[in-house]
């Protein structure tokens, strides 16, 4: 799986470009020290140093606050204690540092306006900057040639800043929808490995307890043909603990010759006849590989469940799909002696879950005249 690699190196790219964002924030406020300069040039009382310095420090502190989580990559949020401090600070600094002032701060409050608030509150705000600057200007008595296009920065500077606010907005959703991807991936591996394991392990081991239980028989009465059979655990077991290590590589693709020949040397081995029709014609490779799982399923469940005497394994193939039958003639239904019912199971339930995703049919159940069925057809071009 590579999604989580993914997600490991994007986290870091994610923090570097806030960090980035938040020292660009941060610089931006020497767009202050201009006025500033201006206003301690003048030569102003020491009364109304402090009070400058005092409220440009609130509107820096406030301003930061508001801008310091839009710019975290998370979602903007309505901080009204800093909006309101930024706003009342800025406006009174407005009588103290005027024109510069006035030429300075919409920066900082358009900006402000359009992270904390929806679109027709940043509407109505962007306009309400645009009027209040313009009026400091006329009445510091600023030549109108330098007034006039006032109101189209702010115009300007409000589209940039909602852009900016609404391509935030899509970069959260996108990490939110990122993070529900790898979640789902993670889960859906998850299911994938347990259904993998489930198949490999439940055929196996239902063939070593079989051929187990024949050699204990088989132990008094004929001790070679009961060797021979212990022989054939021993080598079921490391075929299981190979297949294992390749279900836990993603290698393992099972072969369908193989499943049916399996199957029924473990079905003669438990005293099930037999028998196998093949198919007419080649299968591909990936319908193959599914119904060779089906084949195993079915031979396990025909080993567990049905105290059948025979079993008919049937594949077909046609112009839009290949099939294959299982049918047996065992009890239909009941429990077994270890208490299980024969019912569809975990087995077949993953047995499901990949004939569906390939845009197959599974069809189980049992027969009118006792028995059980299982039928799988797969579409030869598999998804």
């Amino acid at each position: 799986m590579t999604v989580p690699v993914m997600s490991l190196a994007r986290e870091p790219a994610v923090r570097r470009g806030a960090t980035l964002a938040r020292a660009i924030c941060c610089a931006w406020l020497l767009l202050a020290l201009w006025p500033l300069w201006v206003f301690l040039a003048s030569g102003p009382g020491l009364v109304a140093v402090e009070a400058a310095l005092a409220l440009v420090a609130v509107f820096a502190a406030c301003w930061l606050a508001i801008m310091w989580r839009m710019l975290g990559g998370r979602a903007p949020r309505l901080r009204p204690w800093a909006l309101a401090g930024m706003t009342g600070s800025g406006l009174a600094l407005l009588p103290l540092f005027g024109a510069p002032w006035a030429y300075a701060s919409f920066v900082f409050t358009i900006s402000a306006f359009a992270a904390s608030l929806g679109d027709r509150a940043f509407a109505a705000a962007a306009g309400a900057t645009a009027v209040v600057e313009v009026l400091v200007l006329v009445a510091a008595e600023v030549p109108l040639g330098q007034v006039w296009w006032v109101p189209l920065v702010v115009a300007a500077q409000a589209a940039t800043c909602y852009g900016m606010k609404h391509m935030g907005l899509l970069l959260v959703r996108l990490q939110a929808a990122y993070a529900e991807v790898e979640r789902l991936a993670v889960e859906n591996e998850r299911l994938r490995f347990a259904r993998d394991l489930h198949d490999t392990l439940g055929h196996t081991l239902t063939s070593i307890t079989i051929r187990s239980q024949l050699a204990a028989r088989l132990a008094t009465a004929d001790p070679a043909r009961a060797a021979r059979e212990m022989g054939e655990v021993e080598g079921t077991a490391r075929r299981a603990l190979d297949e294992v290590r390749h279900a836990i590589a993603g290698y393992r693709t099972p072969s369908l010759s193989v499943e049916l020949e399996t199957a029924t040397q473990n079905l003669e081995v438990a005293g099930v006849e037999v028998r196998v029709s093949p198919a007419d014609g080649p299968i591909p490779a990936a319908a193959e590989v599914l119904l060779a799982w089906a084949v195993r399923e079915a031979a396990t469940n025909v080993l567990r469940h049905s105290r059948a005497r025979r079993c008919w394994i049937e594949l077909g193939v046609s112009e839009t799909a290949a099939s294959l039958e299982v049918r047996d003639d065992g009890r239909s239904a009941g429990p077994t002696d270890d208490g299980d019912a024969r019912a569809p199971g975990n087995g077949l339930a993953g047995l499901a879950e990949r004939v569906g995703d390939a845009g197959g049919r599974l069809e189980v159940g049992t027969l009118p005249d006792g028995g059980y069925r299982l039928c799988a057809r797969i579409p030869l071009e598999v998804p």
